[in-house]
Parts: structure tokens; C-alpha cells; sequence
């Protein structure tokens, strides 16, 4: 069974993206989803648009068809000291935060598994996340144990992600696998999304579902398995969440 909700959905204001927002809610709607967050990539991932098409994410309706669309952001993790790639003036509009390791030209593929886990464990702490995002990339190691342990204490959901077990990251299946297991034995917030870059990808999440089936993961504590659950996760998150940041990538990159 796939879930209504799908977290982690990107459009082509991304170049690597195949699918505008319409396409992307026409897809939802005709396939009963329910909810998509739209989570673009943040400004330091090689390929992304200025930093201005994350800003105006803004002007977007609640809700598109009777599709409710979440404005969200993809972050990127530039440093060790929890620094992310966006500033408060797109922080400021989000519904929801997603934050991850991309190969950003600020932090590079394959660092030691020490300064990995250094870098999530404090953006976790900073509580400016709300989801980290596929921690089972093989190119960016962390101690899934110290991770997961800090994501339960800081209610920060963690994600299984179907691109990653189709190909996108090779050799994610069994890292996957030992992040839910994790997960799981912590009690912590789990989402299973797609990461879709075509608007037909969206809500096919089988062989993430596979993995969560398996280790028999707790549907309470999948955050889009339902509504409920997702309203009283984002309520939770819009409580713990700083309300301000001093992220100053933007700033200095594009002498804002």
C-alpha cells in the first residue's frame, strides 16, 4: 500500500526535474492524493536556479484541485556546525523543512564518517529541520545510531526514500534497512517519500514500503501515513522549530 501523502516532491524550477508544479498537482489529484509538499533543492547544489525561485514559493495556494501542496524546501548541509544553504527570508514561508547531504561544492562526497555525523547530529539539534532527508547514502556515512538516537530526542522525522532504493544512490537497500531498524528500536518519527523529480513518480514509494513492511515499522509514527498523523507532526515541528535563522550562504554567494 502507498500512502496519500508524498513529502518530498521537486518541480522543474530545478533543471534535473522533469515535471512543472500543475503537472505535478494534476498528477496528485487524478491519483487521490491528499498531500505534496514541494521541496526544491536550496542554492548550493550546482544545478539550482537562483535563490529567488525558493523565496516566491510563497505566492502558492494552500491548496491546488483539492490537493493540498505544502511549501517546503530540500536544504542543503554546508557545514559541520549545522549550516544549511537558505536564509530567514525563505525560511520564514516554509510548511516544512527537508535537509539533507547533496555534494555540495561547501561539503564534499565521502568526508569521514565522524565529520558526517558531527554535521546531521547538529542540524538536527538546531531545530531548523524537520526531516532528514535519505540518510542512507552510501557516499555520506554517519553513525546511524547517534543520529537516529538525536533525531527521537529532537522529534525530527527521519526518511526512507524510494529514489534512493531505485538506482538513484547505489548500495542504499541495506544502509535503509539498518537506518528503520534503528529507527524503529528509538521510537522515532519515520516518512516514506518519493523524491520525485516526474510527477508520475509521485506516491510510488513500493519499494521503500517494502523495507518499512518488513521491519514491521509502527504506523503511528510514520508522520504521511494519514492526515491526522501529519497535521499532529507539522503542529509539534511548528512548535519545537526556531522561528528565526542566521544561515548567511545566500547573503554571501549572491552579495544579498
Amino acid at each position: 500500500m502507498n500512502y496519500k501523502i508524498d513529502l518530498h516532491v521537486h518541480s522543474n524550477t530545478n533543471p534535473h526535474a522533469f515535471s512543472t508544479i500543475e503537472e505535478n498537482v494534476n498528477f496528485a489529484c487524478e491519483n487521490g492524493m491528499e498531500v505534496i509538499a514541494i521541496t526544491n533543492h536550496g542554492p548550493a547544489l550546482l544545478d539550482t536556479p537562483h535563490w529567488w525561485q525558493l523565496l516566491n514559493i510563497k505566492i502558492l495556494p494552500e491548496y491546488i484541485k483539492g490537493v493540498r501542496v505544502l511549501k517546503g524546501v530540500e536544504a542543503n548541509i554546508i557545514g559541520e556546525n549545522g549550516e544549511i544553504d537558505i536564509n530567514q527570508a525563505i525560511y520564514k514561508n516554509l510548511d516544512i523543512v527537508l535537509c539533507g547531504f547533496h555534494g555540495c561544492p561547501e561539503y564534499r562526497k565521502n568526508q569521514s564518517i565522524e565529520k558526517n555525523t558531527k554535521a546531521v547530529m547538529n542540524i538536527i539539534k538546531s531545530q531548523k529541520i524537520d526531516i532528514l532527508v535519505h540518510p542512507g547514502n552510501k557516499e555520506f556515512p554517519i553513525d546511524f545510531e547517534k543520529v537516529i538516537k538525536t533525531a527521537k530526542e529532537n522529534n525530527v522525522a527521519i526518511e526512507i526514500n524510494n529514489s534512493s532504493l531505485g538506482g538513484t544512490r547505489e548500495g542504499s537497500e541495506e544502509r535503509c534497512r539498518e537506518v528503520a531498524r534503528i529507527a524503529k528500536k528509538y521510537g522515532c518519527y519515520l516518512t516514506v517519500n518519493t523524491d520525485s523529480h516526474y510527477c508520475r513518480l509521485i506516491g510510488k514509494t513500493d519499494l521503500a514500503m517494502e523495507i518499512v513492511n518488513e521491519v514491521e515499522y509502527p504506523e503511528e509514527l510514520i508522520i504521511n501515513s494519514s492526515i491526522e498523523r501529519l497535521n499532529t507532526f507539522l503542529e509539534l515541528r511548528k512548535k519545537l522549530r526556531v522561528k528565526e535563522i542566521f544561515d548567511d550562504y545566500i547573503e554571501k554567494r549572491f552579495n544579498y
